[in-house]
C-alpha cells in the first residue's frame, strides 16, 4: 500500500479529529421569532414577490439527489429480518394501501391481479417492490422512485423538481443535481420521458460527490481500517463535501432544497410563492449591501440589522468592520416550526468572543442541563429552503472554503464485517459548511415542508391530488 505524503497527513489529521471527539459548540440561546428569526408581514411578502417578478438575475436550483431510496423501505427489510410489532404494523399498512401509491400504476396487470386476489405472499410482494426482478427500488436513489401521479402519468421527485422549478419563472432556469454517476443514464431517461410528456426542454447538469473527499475509517483502537484488498476503507464524508459542487454553479442566485421535499403538483403553489419571497428578499439585501460597500454607514447598517437580524446586536465598531462583515456570501434560510422532526435548528453560538447565528445539530452540543434547557426552548427546525448569493458586488465568486468552519465535523460509527469503524463527516453543508456566511432566518409555513423519509409518508394529504 503506497501512500503519498499528503494522504498520510490527511490520515493523521482525521485520526486526531476522531479521537479528540466532536468539538462542542458554545450555544448562547436558540434563535426565535424577533430574536434571530424574522416574520414577514403580508405587505412585505407582496413587496418581495413583486421584486422577484421584476428580477433579471440568472437562477439555478441546486438539489442533492444521491440519497438511497432503500431507506424509504427500511421497515420492510426489518420486517423480513426480524418482525416486531412496529414494523409489522407498518408493513400491513403498506400492503393494505398499496394501490394508493403512484408506483402501483406501473405494476403489470398480472402482478396487480396477484396483489388484489391475495395469491402472493407478503415476501413475494416485498421482493417484487425491492428486488432486481421487480421494480428494484432497493437499488435506486430516492430521486428515481415515483412519488406522485398526475393524471395518467407517474412522476418521480427528480421529474417533479424540474416541473415545479420551471413554473417559477417564464424564462429558462438551470438545475444542478448531485447524483451517483452510475445512475446518470436513468436520470437522463427520466428527463427524456418528462420532455415527451410536457413538450418542454430542461437545462440540467450533474455532479458527483468528489471521491477524493471520502474519509478514512479507523477501528476503535486507532488503527487504520483496511479492506480485503489491503487498501484503506473510505466512506463518503457527508453532504458538507458538496460545497465544491455548489461552488461550480455560475448563476447569480442559487436555490437549494432536498430532493424529497415535495408536495403533490396540485398543492405546490405555496412552495412557488415562498421561493419568490426568499429570492426577492435576497435581492433587496444584495442591493443594500452594494450601497453600504460604496458608502459605508454604521447607522444605515444598524437599521438594516434591526430589520433582518444578522447580528444579535450591532457589534460593529468601525466602517472597516462593516466592509469585512458584508464582504462574504449570503444565505436566506426558510425556517419551519419544529413539530418533532429529528435534526438540529438555529442557535446563537459564541466563538472567539463573537456571537453568530448557526444551524446546530444536537450531536454538536454538550449533554448538560443548561444545554438541554436551551434545546427545549428551541422553536424552529433546520432550513428547508435556502437562497444563496456567493458573488461579490463585482460578480466574482467567493472562495467558499474560506467561510467554512473546519472544526464543525461529526464522527460517525458504522459496523464493518462485525467490527466498529469510525470516520469523519465533514461540516454539514448548512452547518459548518456555511458557518461564516451572512445568514437571514425567515419563518415560512410548515406546509412547504413535506419530506418523504419513509414510503408511508406518501399517504399523507400533502402527497395526494386535490
Amino acid at each position: 500500500m503506497g501512500m503519498t505524503g499528503a494522504e498520510e497527513i490527511q490520515i493523521l489529521k482525521q485520526k486526531e479529529h476522531i479521537f479528540i471527539g466532536v468539538p462542542v459548540l458554545d450555544v448562547v440561546r436558540p434563535c426565535r421569532i424577533d430574536d434571530g428569526i424574522i416574520q414577514l408581514t403580508s405587505e412585505e411578502e407582496i413587496q418581495f414577490k413583486l421584486r422577484f417578478e421584476l428580477l433579471h438575475k440568472h437562477l439555478s436550483f441546486f438539489i442533492p439527489a444521491s440519497g438511497s431510496g432503500s431507506r424509504m423501505f427500511q421497515f420492510l427489510y426489518d420486517y423480513l429480518n426480524q418482525t416486531t410489532e412496529t414494523n409489522q404494523a407498518q408493513t400491513e399498512q403498506f400492503i393494505r394501501r398499496i394501490s394508493s401509491f403512484a408506483f402501483y400504476k406501473s405494476f403489470p396487470a398480472e402482478v396487480k391481479e396477484k396483489v388484489e386476489n391475495f395469491t402472493w405472499s407478503i415476501e413475494d410482494l416485498i421482493a417484487y417492490v425491492l428486488g432486481e426482478d421487480g421494480l428494484n427500488f432497493g437499488l435506486y436513489p430516492k430521486g428515481l422512485i415515483p412519488f406522485h401521479s398526475l393524471g395518467p402519468f407517474i412522476l418521480n421527485p427528480f421529474q417533479e423538481q424540474l416541473i415545479q422549478g420551471s413554473n417559477l419563472v417564464k424564462r429558462p432556469i438551470d438545475f444542478h443535481f448531485t447524483i451517483q454517476s452510475k445512475f446518470e443514464k436513468h436520470f437522463q431517461s427520466a428527463i427524456h420521458s418528462l420532455s415527451e410528456m410536457t413538450g418542454d426542454e430542461y437545462s440540467v447538469t450533474y455532479s458527483e460527490q468528489d471521491p477524493n473527499t471520502n474519509s478514512y475509517a479507523f477501528y476503535s483502537d486507532g488503527t487504520l481500517a483496511l479492506g480485503d484488498d489491503g487498501e484503506p476503507i473510505r466512506r463518503p464524508a457527508g453532504h458538507g463535501t458538496l460545497l465544491t459542487n455548489l461552488a461550480s454553479i455560475k448563476s447569480d442566485y442559487v436555490l437549494v432544497k432536498n430532493i424529497d421535499n415535495l408536495q403533490h403538483f396540485s398543492q405546490s403553489d405555496a412552495s412557488t410563492a415562498q421561493w419568490k419571497i426568499l429570492v426577492g428578499l435576497l435581492d433587496e439585501l444584495k442591493e443594500a449591501f452594494s450601497i453600504l460597500e460604496n458608502q459605508p454607514s454604521l447607522v444605515e447598517f444598524e437599521l438594516l440589522n434591526k430589520r433582518f437580524q444578522f447580528l444579535p446586536e450591532n457589534e460593529l465598531k468601525s466602517e472597516a468592520e462593516l466592509i469585512h462583515l458584508i464582504s462574504r456570501p449570503m444565505r436566506v434560510c426558510g425556517m419551519v416550526r419544529n413539530e418533532g422532526q429529528p435534526g438540529g435548528g438555529p442557535f446563537y453560538v459564541q466563538k472567539n468572543g463573537e456571537t453568530r447565528k448557526q444551524i446546530v445539530e444536537k450531536v454538536q452540543l454538550a449533554n448538560t442541563d443548561k444545554v438541554n434547557a436551551l434545546l427545549m426552548q428551541s422553536t424552529h427546525f433546520n432550513p428547508v429552503m435556502m437562497v444563496l448569493d456567493f458573488k461579490d458586488s463585482q460578480g466574482n465568486a467567493y472562495d467558499l472554503t474560506n467561510f467554512a468552519e473546519e472544526d464543525s465535523y461529526f464522527v460517525v460509527e458504522k459496523n464493518h464485517q462485525g467490527k466498529t469503524i469510525q470516520f469523519i463527516e465533514q461540516p454539514g453543508l448548512w452547518n459548518g459548511g456555511m458557518s461564516n456566511w451572512n445568514t437571514i432566518f425567515i419563518e415560512i409555513p410548515n406546509d412547504v415542508f413535506t419530506p418523504v423519509k419513509t414510503v408511508l409518508d406518501l399517504l399523507q394529504p400533502s402527497h395526494q391530488s386535490i
